[in-house]
């Protein structure tokens, strides 16, 4: 690691972060805290860019960073943090990339790796940059690692609108090859896809056809949101440079200004997407990061946790009402997020012959409850708020279906096939 005094520092209060309930996108309990704030990959449709992320300077330009990064997130590790919880760490996101062209020379992103490394947790990093090539030699020192790259078009021309600092997409396409050479989990999200641009036929079909002949075990394609003010700005001022005729269509489709940035309903670009996901589908190409992989780092509770967000955005995206689906989420989301504050408040502490302990009770506490089930079968299940008192999933769920799916889940190993929308048990 090179200190340098011509950056923009930054202090590291925390290093990483734990949250109540596993992170969906990356499937992952715990997060890493970045190097970096700002990001001079400089991509026109960056969400960091918006106010609500508050980057002083020019975004691209005035990269800042915390030099104690890696102090901080050895502190929290030697606490005994992942000693406790089994989960995997999430690094990276999509308003700064570790791997920008400023780790070269401060090495800040390896030197965190290196602290999270004998943790005994997994690894899920995004980037856009081959820089996270040097680190495979510590990637290999987790239990197992996720490596994913956005990649959102072949077109080198429309890249360098699109991602000017970051690495071509061949060179990002190769990290997902040479990932799975190295033993590694990888995928591609393909977001956004830029209505006009990225998006249309054609471009799409050349770019997920090279996802597939780099070895790419998912693709998770995904739209554009411009939130009003700096980002929707600075992409309005690109694009005119490049395709001034796209300007009305873009003008229309964010006509809105939402907040969240998202484009207004009902239009044509949204219906383009949702066949994307249908074309993948048939493909067999999963668009999420597939169930088989997550399970891997995850602990059980947490893992179905992901899965029943997964599928109510699966089940979504094909026209089948999720209504209930998402109603059984919610139920199962305030057991686990409560069920896992009662545990954290026992303050349990690490012990080297029982690695997570805490993951071990919550997982046992989940089994009882499917393998109660099936005695409670011929009896009406509980509704209602009061999940405290569930003696079993159904209590839980409030969905006998949903209880038999998920018992093959925890009780057989089964795993759901994302395309398929079909479960599997492993003889």
């Amino acid at each position: 690691m090179t200190d340098d005094a011509t950056v923009p520092r930054l202090e590291a209060k925390s290093g990483i972060t734990k949250a109540s309930l596993p992170d969906p996108f990356f499937a992952c309990l715990h997060r890493a805290l970045s190097a970096y704030r700002g990001c001079a990959h400089g991509c026109a449709y960056c969400d960091g860019r918006a106010e609500r992320y508050y980057v002083d300077g020019v975004f691209d330009r005035d990269v800042a960073a915390r030099f104690n990064v890696a102090e901080a997130i050895g502190r929290d590790a030697d606490r005994g943090f992942a000693s406790l919880e089994e989960g995997a760490i999430g690094v990276g996101s999509g308003v700064t990339d570790v791997y920008q062209p400023l780790e070269a020379r401060l090495a800040l992103t390896r030197a965190s790796l290196e602290r999270m490394a004998d943790t005994g947790q997994g690894i899920v990093i995004l980037t856009k940059n081959t820089l996270i090539l040097r680190d495979f030699d510590v990637l290999s020192r987790f239990r197992n690692a996720l490596v994913m790259v956005t990649v959102t078009t072949l077109d080198t021309r429309l890249a360098a609108l699109l991602e000017p600092g970051a690495s071509s997409p061949a060179e990002r396409l190769a990290v997902v090859e040479s990932a799975r050479k190295a033993g590694f989990r990888s995928g591609v999200m393909a977001m956004p896809l830029c209505p006009g641009l990225s998006a249309e036929r054609e471009s799409a079909d050349r770019l997920f056809a090279a996802c597939r002949d780099s070895g790419a075990q998912f693709i998770q394609p995904g739209g554009l949101t411009l939130r009003p003010g700096r980002q929707k700005e600075h992409f309005m001022t690109a694009l005119s440079g490049y395709r001034p005729d796209l300007l009305p269509l873009y003008g229309d489709l964010f006509s809105e200004n939402r907040a969240s940035g998202m484009p207004k309903t009902g239009n044509r670009e949204t219906e383009k997407m949702t066949r994307w996901f249908r074309v993948l589908d048939e493909s067999g190409m999963p668009t999420k990061i597939p169930h088989s992989i997550y399970r891997e780092h995850l602990s059980l509770p947490d893992a179905v946790f992901v899965l029943l967000c997964h599928m109510a955005d699966l089940y979504g995206t094909r026209g089948v009402s999720t209504a209930r689906l998402r109603a059984s989420l919610d139920r199962y989301a305030e057991w686990l997020a409560a069920e896992r504050t009662a545990l954290r408040r026992k303050r349990i502490r690490p012990c080297p012959t029982d690695p997570f302990p805490l993951t071990r009770e919550l997982t046992g506490r989940l089994v009882s409850l499917a393998s109660e089930d099936s005695a409670r079968r011929e009896k009406p299940a509980v509704s209602g708020p009061d999940i405290s008192r569930a003696k079993s999933l159904d209590d839980i769920l409030d969905n006998e279906r949903l209880s038999l799916f998920l018992g093959d889940v925890i009780l057989n190993g089964a795993v759901f096939d994302y395309p398929t929308l079909s479960l599997s048990v492993s003889p």
